[in-house]
């Protein structure tokens, strides 16, 4: 079922997890934009469990863990195309650990031919299929999508796409369903904008996030509520930073002010 999709285009301030990704590139840590985002994202559904809905025929299943799909780019002799992996338990991913596991899709490809499970799954599907009826194809795609669990096995509880690593441009993508899950997701590049920070005018590097969710399954408010704490997640460099060395940094800002003394390296 196609259901009624529901669009919110958001804007968020990725400047802060910038600078922290940097900050960790030059200790050697290899993590991505994109990487971080997606954790944002899996630790907001499981504060939000009503956007990590799958249907299982008329009835609904509600997941505990956050199972993300992500298409991932890669190389054959055919060109680029993209190949299905599934980030399992994503909200208990770090994003070092997320792009690792993204990096590690594209080294299996090239070694194995198949970037994930569910990728030689969908291929070997995709086989069988091209060689029965249309009326059999039909009714197996059916049969696959009937069930929330086969679906969760298969292709995750949520699906995160990006298409800011090829164009750096302002504007939005979405899909026009959610299929039988209740959020998707597509995130753009990060931009250079006139932004309001901190009550005053400066250009920061913002990042386009369309949210798609299924209006069948999911009312308004949660959607505002989940989307209200992405934003504070992925503005806040959530992750990016030890929570030790955070809460150490804003206790000695906090020693700081009160004394009126500069606290070096705080």
């Amino acid at each position: 079922p196609q259901g009624h999709p529901m669009v919110g285009l958001m804007e968020l301030d990725v400047t802060d997890a910038l600078v922290a990704i940097g900050k960790l590139r030059e200790q050697g840590v290899r993590v991505t934009v994109f990487a971080f985002v997606i954790r944002c994202i899996a630790q907001a559904i499981s504060e939000h469990p009503q956007l990590n809905l799958v249907r299982h025929g008329k009835r609904l299943v509600a997941f505990d863990d956050v199972d993300i799909a992500v298409p991932v780019e890669v190389s054959t002799p055919d060109g680029n195309f993209p190949r299905q992996v599934v980030l399992r338990r994503a909200q208990d991913c770090t994003p070092q650990e997320l792009s690792a596991k993204l990096d590690a899709a594209r080294s299996r490809h090239r070694e194995t031919g198949a970037a994930s499970e569910e990728d030689r799954f969908a291929h070997r599907l995709e086989r069988v299929l091209r060689w029965i009826p249309r009326i059999l194809r039909i009714a197996a795609v059916r049969w696959l999508l009937r069930s929330a669990f086969r679906i969760k096995a298969r292709g995750g509880t949520t699906l995160v796409t990006s298409v800011g690593k090829f164009a750096a441009i302002p504007g939005y993508s979405f899909t026009f369903t959610t299929g039988p899950r209740a959020a998707s997701f597509v995130v753009g590049g990060a931009v250079d904008k006139p932004w309001v920070h901190e009550g005053a005018l400066a250009l920061r590097s913002i990042v386009s996030v369309s949210l798609i969710v299924d209006h069948d399954l999911v009312d308004g408010a949660p959607v505002a509520r989940f989307a209200t704490r992405l934003q504070a997640l992925i503005e806040s460099a959530e992750g990016l930073v030890p929570k030790e060395i955070a809460a150490s940094s804003e206790a000695a800002e906090a020693l700081a002010t009160r004394t009126n003394v500069r606290v070096a390296g705080a």
